[in-house]
């Protein structure tokens, strides 16, 4: 998923396995609510105040929770903290039904489907949540530019029940819609939602915000779930790493979320400061654009796959702190084809480059974040006859206008989603960001045809052939996932043993507190 902010780990030096014997019950509404619970939750934390610090200007707009627009603050306040919606994924990667009590597919057509919302919810303004919110909600998900209106593809009516009760009649098979709903991105809101006012159903409330300096999130008192241990939380923003783990140090912050990796042999004997390190299924990938010379030569698609060394990226770009990466995403979701395993093989990449008559080729690569990789693959590509010049970008002119019309680049960060959930935006049939221009016919059926299915067993071999044809044709080089990195003092407590879905700091902020004495 595409995220303009801060918030995963930059190495330049800011969702999820599912039970396989089970995704069709979770599809029909069979499973109920999966609280997972970290272990140090169990510990006795008092309500005072956590200093949350991140890098960011914070400066690029309010706090959307439907559109990305490169806030750091944003990333807070959609990680169920503001804003819910209707189902989230648990930290292992399990579902989780959260303002929905159950969405069922009410034929085999998976076209049909009713929600059933849970009764009591209110929101920051005291109203109770109701069908029309969800309506207005999933009307406004749906909207072009949204991050994950692709989700839930055209609608062709939203029926209000009851006051707790919505269906949806989809325009094409969603069998993956429960887990199409768990994007922090498609978070209800009230119908009469003004983003400069901020009002959901999260454990905190915003009292204050400055986009520039950061914001302040107070306890909601009448929260449907277990209330945050915190009374309070300050979220700050710091111009640089060097000066929010500065703070930290100082005892100005108590947190420092999203943290580059070179900075954990910094507190290395520093007995005041723990490190948090979780593995996620997050990426950032480098995209090549098919449709337009070279990349839309398969040959030069393959060839820089097959040269990356991906050992350095992990060991060097990474400091360590990474997965290997094979060029496929979703790695937790249980259909993840893990057999299929990228190998480096410089004389057959350096063969496909000559057949395709692309040796001596010079190519531009724009980069915002995840620089590092780039200069890997750069320096790995002169082995094979191909000169990559990496530019590094700031955000402003990286989302600028020349975003969607770039042929090589890379710095958008994509969260651990199901597999359907990525696919819808960046390589399925009406992708939300058609960036790379990928079409693939086989790839295309089978996609619908899965997307039409809940028996768990045809998604699963519909979905192993298509990821062999990303495997072999796609436009992505996804050679690593990073891990969720942050330093905290060590009076704090609750915070997560693992979150694979990334920004496990900000999504179980609400269950972090200070130690009792």
């Amino acid at each position: 998923m595409h995220r303009k902010s801060d918030f995963p780990l930059r190495n330049t030096l800011s969702r999820r396995a599912f039970l396989g014997s089970t995704a069709a019950a979770v599809g029909l509404g069979l499973i109920p609510a999966l609280h997972a619970r970290s272990a140090r939750a169990q510990e006795t934390l008092t309500g005072a105040t956590v200093r949350l610090g991140m890098v960011g200007t914070g400066a690029f707009g309010k706090l959307e929770p439907h559109r990305s627009d490169g806030d750091v603050l944003q990333e807070v306040a959609v990680s169920s903290n503001l804003y819910e919606p209707l189902t989230t994924m648990n930290p292992d990667g399990t579902l989780q039904f959260l303002l929905a009590q159950s969405i069922t597919a009410d034929d085999a057509t998976a076209t049909i489907w009713t929600i059933k919302i849970k009764p009591g919810v209110k929101f920051h303004n005291g109203n109770p949540l109701t069908a029309d919110d969800v309506i207005f909600s999933l009307k406004r998900i749906a909207e072009p530019g949204t991050i994950t209106g692709g989700n839930l593809g055209p609608v062709k009516a939203y029926d209000r029940i009851d006051d707790l009760t919505v269906r949806l009649t989809l325009g094409a098979p969603r069998s993956w819609l429960p887990e199409g709903l768990s994007d922090p991105y498609s978070g209800i809101v009230p119908v009469d939602f003004k983003p400069d006012a901020p009002i959901g159903t999260g454990p905190f409330k915003l009292a204050a915000v400055n986009l520039q300096q950061g914001a302040v999130l107070e306890r909601f008192a009448d929260y449907h779930g277990d209330h945050s241990v915190a009374d309070r939380v300050e979220v700050s923003l710091f111009a640089d790493a060097s000066a929010t783990a500065n703070a930290l140090t100082s005892g100005q912050i108590d947190l420092f979320a999203a943290m580059e990796n070179y900075l954990v042999a910094e507190f290395d004997g520093n007995a005041a400061i723990g490190i948090y390190n979780s593995p996620t299924g997050r990426f950032m990938p480098i995209q090549m654009r098919t449709d337009v010379a070279p990349f839309n030569d398969v040959r030069l698609r393959q060839a820089l796959r097959l040269v990356l060394d991906r050992d350095v990226v992990i060991n060097s770009a990474w400091g360590g702190y990474a997965q290997k990466g094979n060029d496929l995403y979703s790695i937790y979701d249980a259909d993840f084809a893990a057999d299929l395993v990228r190998q480096r093989d410089v004389e057959a990449a350096r063969k496909l480059v000559e057949e395709a008559g692309l040796a001596g080729t010079e190519v531009d690569l724009a980069m915002y974040m995840d620089s590092a990789t780039a200069l890997v693959l750069a320096e790995n590509a002169k082995e094979i006859g191909i000169t990559i010049n990496v530019k590094q970008l700031d955000g402003a002119t990286f989302y600028g206008d020349e975003y969607f019309t770039r042929n090589f680049f890379g710095g958008d960060y994509y969260p651990n989603n199901p597999y359907f959930v990525i696919s819808a935006l960046c390589d399925g049939p009406n992708p939300s960001l058609d960036q790379v221009r990928w079409r693939d016919e086989e790839y295309l059926k089978l996609w619908s045809e899965a997307s039409g299915s809940l028996d768990p067993a045809v998604r699963k071999a519909k979905l192993h052939r298509m990821q062999e044809i990303l495997f072999e044709k796609g436009g992505w080089i996804i050679p690593a996932f990073g891990n969720d990195l942050a330093a905290y003092s060590v009076t704090l407590g609750g915070l997560p043993d693992h979150n694979f879905a990334g920004g496990g700091i900000y999504r179980g902020l609400s269950r972090i507190g200070h130690k009792a004495a």
